[in-house]
């Protein structure tokens, strides 16, 4: 307990709990860093399939397309997921379908913080 008291007298509450803080502050930002990254990958991947399943419509590009869907579900939002399913279930309604796109954009940009 004295260690404790001595640490504390010698190096000054106020540096250990500024130095907690920071700590801190900086692990959240890496956690931070790493969510958009994680969640810019499976977005742009999952972009990139759509138009590739439109353009060829092969089946290769729909089990890509159910690739990257399953990547947006681990990191994204309930909005982009349910906007993801949207876009599958409207395949053959085109009024839907592009109100289905525009709120899967939309909610990607609102998941990345990028909402403009």
């Amino acid at each position: 307990m004295t260690q404790i008291i001595s640490l504390l007298t010698a190096f000054g509450l106020g540096s250990i709990v500024t130095t907690l803080v920071q700590s801190w502050l900086a692990r959240r930002a890496m956690k931070d860093e790493r969510s958009f990254r994680e969640k810019q990958a499976a977005f742009v991947g999952l972009l990139e399939a759509y138009h590739r399943a439109a353009v060829e419509g092969t089946d290769e590009a729909s089990k890509l397309f159910a690739y990257w869907q399953m990547r947006c579900e681990l990191v994204g939002s309930a909005v982009v997921r349910d906007a993801v399913r949207r876009i599958v279930e409207t395949n053959d309604d085109r009024a839907g379908r592009e109100k289905a796109d525009r709120d899967m954009k939309s909610a990607m940009r609102a998941d990345l913080g990028v909402d403009a």
